[in-house]
């Protein structure tokens, strides 16, 4: 394989062209080679969301975990990446060709795909995730993904993590549990809270947007504008604070 085709390689990813990408791993070109900033392939196909070149590289011969050092947005591991955006079938790629669902970011010191699963609320990813055999209280720090996911309010991941043994025992630094985290966030305004996590002021440029959750609840958005009116940032929240509060006090031990 030759590393020469690289740049050609990375242009055909960024511009979601499959055909090429074919032809240019057809004619040897390297699935793992990084490019001159340190992004790989891999990395940049999963992160992407682009399933059908995430397959290609890995039939290819692409390693599953090798961890892409490129730009602020374009390092880590690709299952990391995939776990973060919810891009569910690139997930099932990633693990069906041997990617450890339990390996760390950051050469081993940072999240784990769980923990990018549960923080932004993608259920189905952590599903899949847990039932490839990930470790449901690896965290990092004093948080684990089920403290995460409590914290943000997403009820269908507190569930996923409660089916597959994660423990509502598990205490921070501050000796608070998942359900101390929910109850504390279970009597607070949602739309208040991302404006606070925002930095937005009362008069800044702010749209929110409500969609119901299957589960019951709302997903917030919050999307801040920049001066001249332009997408500056998003902030996320669910609404089920009460009911993880309620689930987590079901599933504690007598």
């Amino acid at each position: 394989m030759t590393e020469a085709l690289t740049p050609q390689l990375i242009s055909a990813l960024y511009e979601d062209q499959a055909g090429t990408v074919a032809a240019l791993l057809r004619q040897g070109a390297s699935p793992s080679a990084p490019d001159a900033d340190g992004e790989t392939p891999l990395y940049l196909a999963a992160v992407s969301g682009q399933a059908e070149l995430v397959r290609l590289l890995l039939e290819a011969g692409a390693v599953p975990d090798a961890e892409s050092r490129g730009e602020p947005g374009s390092e880590g591991l690709p299952l990391c990446a995939a776990a973060c955006w919810g891009h569910e079938e690139v997930v099932r790629a990633l693990l069906a060709h041997g990617a450890d669902p339990n390996l760390r970011e950051d050469d081993g010191t940072s999240y784990t795909p769980l923990m990018w699963a549960a923080a932004n609320g993608h259920h189905q990813t952590a599903q899949l995730l847990l039932e490839g055999q990930a470790d449901p209280d690896a965290g990092h720090g004093d948080r684990t993904p089920l403290m995460m996911a409590a914290e943000r309010g997403s009820i269908a991941v507190v569930r996923a993590l409660l089916r597959h043994g994660a423990s509502p025992q598990l205490t921070d630094a501050q000796g608070r549990t998942a359900w101390h985290m929910a109850r504390e966030e279970s009597g607070k305004d949602v739309e208040s809270e991302l404006r606070r996590q925002a930095g937005a002021s009362p008069d800044s440029r702010c749209e929110v947007r409500r969609s119901p959750r299957p589960e019951g609840t709302e997903l917030v958005e919050l999307i801040v504008r920049a001066p001249d009116g332009t997408h500056a940032a998003e902030y996320h929240r669910e609404t089920g604070h009460a009911a993880i509060v309620a689930l987590l006090e079901e599933n504690a031990p007598d």
